[in-house]
């Protein structure tokens, strides 16, 4: 199918629509994945902070979201994805690169710029803060017209005095990513069949601060004397990391034949200390 030109009309349709408005679960991203033909793989994700869905077209957006949501939990605020620069000419007036490159060629309309997120943050003192990031393969980092994309995007943030900057895969670290991903959808224990969550959950964190079977033991040994559903043991476990009840060293791939004792640390709802730009940096 032919790609459809962008026009006016098209434009000020996704604005009327609220794309790029609001926050939180108001929010509408500028660019949906039923807009855009990705190279990588798109992934829908219900997001934590937001409860709405947010929308990336690679594993390096996906990935990135993901250590966001988990290694900022205390302040982060809010995850807004492709979050368009509408007054893009109005900030930077002249300039001495040729916005004329960023028009479709048939309408002669702008192209809306975006940045893959912008994060609100919460700082020190508890006062709003705002950080840009801009996720992109580094193959595409050699492309000009990319790179001077970038540099507009740069110039503007920098007027707009907010911290704006490139991500590439070479910032993320896989592993942790992955291993966010594996708790995420469990952060609420909808999947678990029993009214009694805070006493089973007792006696879980007890047997996982005691035991020195193997994670996998230990959580098909709770399904079968409390007779759950199959695999309900494994959710809570999930369900414990991603709320921090419990510590695992997210940096290496957790590995559920090994000991408790080797994997797990016992804790109470502990706040990771650290700056949030460590996180937020990659």
């Amino acid at each position: 199918m032919a790609k459809q030109p962008w026009t006016n009309e098209k434009m000020n349709k996704w604005i009327r629509e609220g794309r790029g408005q609001g926050e939180l679960e108001g929010y509408r991203p500028w660019l949906t994945i039923q807009n855009v033909a990705s190279n990588g793989r798109s992934s829908r994700i219900k997001g934590w902070k937001t409860g709405r869905i947010h929308h990336f077209f690679s594993d390096i957006e996906t990935r990135y979201f993901y250590l966001v949501e988990f290694d900022t939990d205390e302040v982060c605020l809010d995850i807004r994805e492709h979050y368009p620069i509408l007054d893009l000419q109005d900030t930077l007036g002249d300039c001495d690169i040729d916005l004329d490159k960023f028009r479709d060629k048939e309408s002669g309309t702008p192209y809306i710029f975006t940045t893959t997120f912008l994060l609100t943050l919460k700082d020190a003192n508890g006062k709003k803060q705002y950080v840009a990031r801009s996720v992109k393969a580094a193959a595409e980092l050699e492309k000009s017209k990319v790179l001077e994309r970038f540099e507009l995007l740069r110039r503007y943030f920098s007027e707009k005095q907010i911290d704006w900057g490139i991500v590439t895969q070479y910032d993320i670290n896989v592993i942790r990513a992955k291993n966010i991903e594996w708790v995420h959808s469990a952060k609420t224990l909808d999947g678990l069949s029993t009214h009694n969550v805070s006493r089973l959950t007792k006696i879980f964190v007890e047997w996982l601060d005691s035991s020195h079977k193997s994670v996998r033991d230990v959580t098909n040994a709770l399904d079968s004397q409390f007779n759950l559903d199959p695999g309900s043991g494994l959710l809570l476990f999930r369900h414990l990391i991603a709320n921090k009840q419990v510590l695992v060293n997210m940096d290496e791939r957790i590995d559920l034949g090994k000991p408790v004792n080797q994997v797990v640390r016992v804790t109470n709802f502990m706040a990771n200390g650290g700056d949030v730009r460590d996180a937020v940096d990659g």
